[in-house]
């Protein structure tokens, strides 16, 4: 079975950089204790041509591959949702392919309905 890609990207409107990658390490360690699978950061655009610089990250976004020793889809999401919950403020979309789902500041029974249909198109 072909691991599944998941992009998280962590969006704060408004946030300096430096706040956002920090956050953005706190959100690494909480899946990291989720054993979610393989975590890497997502490759940021080439440099512009006629410079020496490496190529970069994306600001704020990781991918994740879920595998069959990895953690499911649901477990991932449910991770995601509560280390939101503990933050009180920004929002994360989740994407799988051309699908996306951005979770933030909603009443908990909202945020279940939305992961619940996200989910249903994503059942393996």
């Amino acid at each position: 079975m072909e691991p599944t890609a998941v992009t998280l990207v962590l969006d704060d409107a408004g946030a300096d950089p430096e706040y956002l990658e920090e956050q953005l390490q706190l959100l690494i360690a909480a899946l990291g204790e989720g054993d979610v699978g393989h975590i890497e950061r997502v490759p940021g655009p080439p440099p512009p041509e006629g410079t020496r610089a490496g190529t970069g990250v994306e600001l704020g976004a990781l991918l994740i591959g879920l595998g069959g020793a990895g953690a499911t889809l649901p477990v991932l999401l449910g991770l995601v949702r509560d280390w939101l919950g503990r933050r009180g403020s920004g929002t994360i979309r989740v994407k799988i392919g051309e699908d996306e789902l951005e979770l933030g500041n909603a009443s908990r029974a909202v945020q279940q309905r939305v992961l619940d249909d996200f989910l249903r198109r994503h059942e393996g």
